[in-house]
C-alpha cells in the first residue's frame, strides 16, 4: 500500500547495481513499458535525494505523461517548454514546505499529495524520516 513505509518489503542485497539498455527487438508494448521504466528512473535521478528516499520508501514512483508545463515550472531556470518533446512527471506531487539548515542538521518538511506531511532530518550520524 503506498504511503506507508513497509520495512519487510524493502529490497536489500550485496550485488553490484547494473543497468543495460534493451539489446534486441521488442514489441511496441514492451517498448512502451521500457520507456516508462526508464522515465521513472530518470525522474528519480533528477529529484533531490530526500524526495527520492520518500518516493522509494512510500512506493510513490508512478508517473504520467506531461503535455503542458507543470505548475511551478520556471522557464528562466528550466528552459523554455518544448511540447514536441516527450516529458513525464510523478503522478503525486511532493512539495517542500519547510527547509531548516544548521551546522548540525538539515530538516525538511514535505507534503505528499494525498499522503500527509513527512519530515526528513539528516545529521552527520543519522537520517530520520517520519510522518507527522
Amino acid at each position: 500500500m503506498p504511503s506507508i513505509i513497509d520495512p519487510e518489503t524493502i529490497y536489500v542485497d550485496d550485488l553490484p547495481t547494473v543497468w543495460s539498455p534493451v539489446q534486441g527487438e521488442i514489441s511496441p508494448a514492451e517498448h512502451a513499458k521500457e520507456l516508462e521504466e526508464q522515465a521513472t528512473a530518470s525522474l528519480l535521478w533528477a529529484s533531490p535525494v530526500p524526495d527520492q528516499m520518500l518516493r522509494v520508501l512510500l512506493d510513490e514512483t508512478s508517473i504520467q505523461r506531461l503535455e503542458e508545463p507543470p505548475a511551478g515550472y520556471d522557464p528562466e531556470i528550466q528552459g523554455q517548454w518544448d511540447s514536441s518533446l516527450l516529458a513525464f512527471e510523478f503522478k503525486r506531487n511532493i512539495k517542500l514546505m519547510r527547509e531548516e539548515r544548521t551546522p548540525e542538521a538539515l530538516i525538511l518538511e514535505y507534503k505528499l499529495e494525498g499522503a500527509g506531511y513527512w519530515m526528513v532530518e539528516i545529521t552527520q550520524e543519522t537520517v530520520t524520516i517520519e510522518r507527522f
